[in-house]
């Protein structure tokens, strides 16, 4: 084997697979970190409503984007939920349990929100197999 052949398979091959693996596994990752973190932190509890729905068509499925509002200490606090689901679990006017952070009210999540966790844990397995094998490749290439 050439050092150039070395060098693409040993080197720029396997960043390339650690790189994009990294990125799938850390987006997993910090959803179920934000996730964890947010059933820590949001202790105080009130009743919002869900003001709207948006939807967004992917390749084969819809996904549905609920937006909350509540009122914590005079405020009006409206947050729109970035991860959407594949079914609505609400309609608007729906009341709904909210948590939140009461030294940061506008961190919070709605209670028993069935999130689509499937495509996070799917990024974190994958992304860190790709990791994995990126190493792997890289440490066999220069010990050959």
């Amino acid at each position: 084997m050439s050092l150039f052949e070395k060098f693409m398979f040993g080197i720029i091959f396997p960043l390339m697979f650690c790189l994009i693996g990294g990125i799938f596994a850390r987006q997993g990752y910090f959803y179920f970190k934000s996730k964890r973190d947010k059933k820590r932190k949001c202790l105080s509890q009130t009743y919002g409503k869900i003001v709207s729905i948006s939807s967004m068509n992917t390749q084969r499925r819809r996904a549905y984007f609920p937006t909350y509002e509540y009122v914590v200490d005079n405020e009006v606090i409206r947050i729109e939920i970035n991860f959407g689901t594949t079914h609505c679990q609400y309609k608007s006017g729906d009341q709904v349990k909210i948590w939140y952070d009461k030294n940061y009210p506008k961190y919070s999540y709605i209670d028993g929100y069935k999130e689509d966790t499937v495509s996070s844990l799917a990024c974190l397995i994958l992304g860190s197999v790709a990791v994995l094998c990126g190493m792997f490749v890289g440490i066999a290439v220069w010990l050959r």
